[in-house]
């Protein structure tokens, strides 16, 4: 049996067809079985924080107020990783532009 490959479709590249096909191809060679699935890639309030730099309190009061949208496996949050990167880019063109429009008011006297 053979490592698992893992790929994330957001980050596919024609060279990624070629290394399936590889896998797939040594799979049968084998006479092993290739199964193909998808999950859903989670992160918790503390893993969130941890990339971010911010507090898992944070986090939390982020999931409350809505503006980090999270799902709930069992009592815990849990966030996708496409909604961490949204909110993430989000928070980073707010800053963006802040800082922006602080150098320009230095420069311009605004």
């Amino acid at each position: 049996m053979r490592n698992a490959l893992r790929v994330d479709p957001a980050d596919m590249s024609p060279s990624t067809w070629d290394e399936i096909k590889d896998y797939i191809a040594a799979a049968e060679a084998a006479g092993e079985v290739v199964e193909i699935t998808s999950r859903l890639e989670l992160l918790t309030p503390a893993q969130a924080a941890a990339r971010l730099g911010i507090s898992r309190a944070t986090v939390a009061r982020r999931i409350e107020s809505g503006d980090i949208h999270a799902i709930k496996v069992g009592s815990h949050h849990k966030i996708p990783l496409r909604e961490f990167e949204r909110f993430r880019d989000e928070r980073m063109a707010k800053l963006i532009r802040a800082t922006s429009e602080e150098i320009e008011a230095d420069l311009y006297g605004a």
